[in-house]
């Protein structure tokens, strides 16, 4: 049976493919990780504002309700540079999700050229080996 030619294209493009799936999974465990801490922060406003409405309740001063209001502007803000980071991760993430998706079809690809080389060496075999019995059943048999 003859070699597969591009068994060695084959063999470079799984581990392209591979290579591409751990880049894929660190740009997903980034955007996911960045997306904890965006939801701790806004835990953390949500507690934040519930204080201040309970120490507003019971009286504070006009200087607690303006480090109260300061303190919640600085939360927002981290809270947006988060998401833009959330946002600029998830750009990545796709990336290399389009660059792992790449690498698949030339895998599929360099496969179904395998396949088809196996299915014609099969035919070989088959008609050789027909062949074969073909020219046993022909020649003539002693008495």
């Amino acid at each position: 049976m003859a070699q597969f030619r591009f068994a060695f294209l084959l063999e470079l493009a799984i581990d392209a493919r591979e290579e591409a799936a751990r880049r894929m999974q660190t740009a997903q465990s980034h955007w996911l990780g960045a997306q904890g801490k965006l939801d701790q922060v806004d835990q953390y406003r949500v507690e934040y504002r519930a204080r201040l409405l309970d120490s507003g309740q019971g009286g504070m001063s006009i200087i607690q309700w303006r480090d109260f209001q300061l303190f919640l502007a600085k939360l927002d803000d981290v809270a947006l540079v988060q998401q833009q980071e959330i946002d600029r991760l998830l750009v990545a993430y796709e990336a290399q999700r389009d660059a792992w998706l790449e690498c698949e079809k030339k895998v599929k690809a360099f496969e179904a050229l395998k396949q088809r080389h196996l299915s014609a060496e099969m035919q070989k075999e088959l008609r050789n080996e027909q062949r074969m019995n073909d020219e046993f059943n022909t020649r003539p048999r002693p008495r």
